[in-house]
Formats: structure tokens, sequence, C-alpha cells
């Protein structure tokens, strides 16, 4: 756990909850062999214990938390009070007992260990839920876009050429000819698809623009874990226990009251839960906008898209220059987002949560009642464990340091106004 942030501890009595009891003495007008006395259970004291740092509310899509831990230990108990008064055999001794009955001697429990998971495993968990649940990378996505369209949506530069000299012999041409000799069809199918292709393509990079450094929150809950073992005998022949005098560690003898027999079982269960939370947010890669070749080459791409093409009418339209401008720049547009496209999404916040419970349970089966033909009401006592933890991501991912961070992904941090104050 990150030792950053202040450390907080607090302890309170382990059950506060008492009970009475006494032995009085034949005729019971105020002779006692044990006067009444306030009974308790000096078990383990409970606990608590925090490391965190001071948190601001958070503010819309900004992180302003930070690493956090918290372990508490403490107790839970069960089952109803008793009120018992019985006379011994013989009538020389009445004993009384009204309060909680625990089902074993708690001063030598303890409660049980933490199993938080270590910071590395925790990031790790981390991780996969970014792999699971991030929105698609919008930079690496037009990058493959803007590949592929050059690729297979787009002829090359000198097929791009090569439209002027099949122009030119198109409408020297009688057009009885045009489809048969000159390949009319197909030239004006290249044309107007290249004029589509780039108009459309056009429209993505706007809306890659228009939505660059907008924050997409996304979360993401792991499958609850769960275990458990026992029960296992603890104690047998074993009688309930109504715990000590308060401030020390006698008792009078009451076990006149509980003559019952019994046996005394453990159960362990842990319980563990983590969750992924965060907000994903991209940045423009240098080289991108502010291209006004390109965006001029869009606009001719996209009347040329619309006029009725004759060959008069392609001829005007010689030398090609928006589709060259436009095929040649958008080669150094995808140059330069692919070399960022890996970077290019990041976390505004990213927290991977755990939370760990473990209990074990202690309870009484009686195995045969008492003399006088009932049971005492024996609770059922829990000791508790509970650990939380939360571990922060740097803007690129789980695990990782700003020393660790190149160049290039400072750079996109600076721009993207995130400090060294994160993990």
């Amino acid at each position: 756990m990150s030792e950053l942030g202040t450390k907080r501890k607090r302890s309170w009595p382990f059950y506060t909850a008492k009970g009475n009891g006494y032995r009085a003495d034949y005729p019971f007008t105020g002779s006692y062999t044990c006067p009444p006395k306030t009974y308790e259970f000096p078990g383990p004291r409970q606990t608590q214990e925090t490391v965190s740092e001071g948190h601001r509310f958070r503010d819309r899509g900004y992180d302003i938390g930070g690493p956090f831990f918290s372990k508490k230990c403490y107790a839970s108990v069960e089952g109803k009070t008793n009120n018992l008064t019985r006379l011994n055999s013989s009538g020389s001794y009445r004993f009384h007992y009204d309060g909680v009955v625990m089902p074993l001697d708690v001063t030598g429990l303890s409660y049980p260990a933490s199993q938080e998971s270590s910071d590395t495993a925790l990031a790790n968990y981390g991780a996969t839920a970014v792999a699971r649940c991030s929105p698609t990378n919008p930079v690496a996505n037009l990058s493959v876009f803007l590949g592929e369209t050059l690729k297979d949506g787009l002829p090359s530069i000198p097929g791009i050429r090569g439209w002027e000299k099949r122009a030119q012999l198109a409408a020297a041409a009688g057009e009885e000819f045009l489809n048969v000799v000159f390949g009319w069809t197909p030239l004006i199918s290249d044309i107007k698809s290249t004029a589509k292709a780039i108009a459309h393509a056009k429209a993505v990079m706007k809306q890659f623009e228009r939505d660059a450094g907008k924050v997409v929150r996304r979360s993401y809950v792991f499958d609850t874990e769960k275990s458990s073992s026992g029960p296992t005998l603890i104690l047998s022949n074993a009688r309930p226990d109504y715990g000590y005098v308060t401030g020390t560690l006698s008792r009078c003898n009451l076990t006149y009251l509980f003559d019952e027999s019994g046996s005394v079982f453990k159960t362990t269960n842990t319980v563990k839960k983590r969750w992924f939370s965060g907000a994903f947010t991209y940045h423009i890669p240098g080289g991108f906008t502010s291209n006004p070749a390109m965006d001029r080459a869009a606009l001719e791409a996209k009347r040329v898209f619309g006029l009725d093409l004759t060959p008069e009418t392609l001829y005007n339209l010689t030398p090609w220059s928006w589709a060259l401008d436009w095929v040649s720049n958008a080669g150094d547009v995808l140059q330069n987002i692919t070399r960022q496209s890996q970077y290019g999404q990041v976390m505004k916040y990213g927290y991977i949560m755990e939370h760990i419970v473990t209990t074990d349970t202690y309870y009484y089966s009686s195995s045969a009642p008492s003399s006088f033909g009932d049971r005492a009401n024996v609770a059922t006592l829990s000791l508790i464990t509970e650990t939380k933890k939360r571990v922060g991501a740097n803007p690129f991912g789980f695990g990782l340091t700003w020393d660790g961070l190149s160049a290039t992904q400072k750079a996109i941090a600076a721009a993207l106004g995130f400090t060294h104050g994160r993990n």
C-alpha cells in the first residue's frame, strides 16, 4: 500500500453488552457467596485503521482521488439474552444470571488475518478491467480507417495522374466508342468512388476532431469470489461462557446454571469483490488538424461527386489536383497518427477497488440439555476482518509511473492538463 496520505487508527471494546450474576445463600435475605456483579467479555479490542489522502468531491470527470486503504476488525454477536434463576438441589443456594451467553471463552480469540491484494496484484486486475471495458481507441480506429481508405478505397497517385490521359482520349472520341474503346464507364466509376471516399473520410476526420477531449466513463465489475471452510470442532464437552466480572479476569462459579454439555464449532467465510471505475478521453495527434490542402480537396471532391460527368466536364476538371492533394496529404496524416495511436486514448482517472470480508463464526451445539430440562440461549459469535483498498492508474494504464513514460506520452499528458501528481 502506498505510504502517501494520513494514517488514522481507533479502537473500542470487544463487546459492550454486559450481564449480571450472583450466588445467594439461604435464606436469600442479603447473604451472598458471590454478590451481584456486572459481567463482560474481554475479547480482542475492535480496531480500524485507515490510510488515505484528503480529497474534494469529484469535479465532472477530473481525477482528484488517490490511493486508499482501510482495515477494520470487529465482532458481531447474534442471539437472545438469558434470564436464568435456579436453586441447587438442596435449596441452599440460588444462582442468577441475566445477559448474553457466549459459545466459548473469548479471551484467547483473535481476528482472522486480512487478505487484501498487493498493489501489484490489484493493478493487474485494473489492467484487465481496462482491457475489457474501455471504449475503442478513436486514434487507432482513425489510423486503421485512413490506412484502409488509402490502400483499398482510393487509386494510387500514378493512377490518378492517368485519369487525365484517359479523359483527353474520351473527349476526342466519338460517343459510340467511349465504353468500348476508352472504358468510359470504369473511368467515371473510379472518379466517383474516389470523390465519395474522400468526402466520407473528411466527415470521419471532422467528427474525430469534434469528439477530442470528451469524456467517456466506464466501469467493470469482476465476479464475486466466495470461499468457505469448516465447520471445524474447536471444543467438545463444553459449557457456554458467561464472561468475567467487569475489569477483572475473575468470576463467580455460576456453572450450575449451565450444566448442559455441547460442542463449539468454527466456520470461516471469505467474500472478495473487485471493480473498476474510470473516465477515458483522447488527444488529437500533432499534424492532424489545420490542413488547408485536404480541406480544399474534400470540398472539390464533394462537388465532383454531385456532377453529371460527361467527356467535356470531365476534361475541364483536369489536372485532378484535388485528388492528388488529398491522397498525398492523407499519407502524411496517417504517418503522424500511426506513431501516436497506441497512446491516443488516456484516462482522466482510473481506479481499481477491492472489498474483502473474512468472517470466523463460532457457534455452540448442545448435545444434551441441562438437568433442568432446557437449554441456555447461546449466542453465535463472529469475528470479522474487513479491508477496503483502492489503487489508481496513471493516465496510460495501471502499474506505470511518470518516470517510466515516453516523451510522447508526457507530451500528450501535458496537452490534456494532467500533472505529475497522478499515480
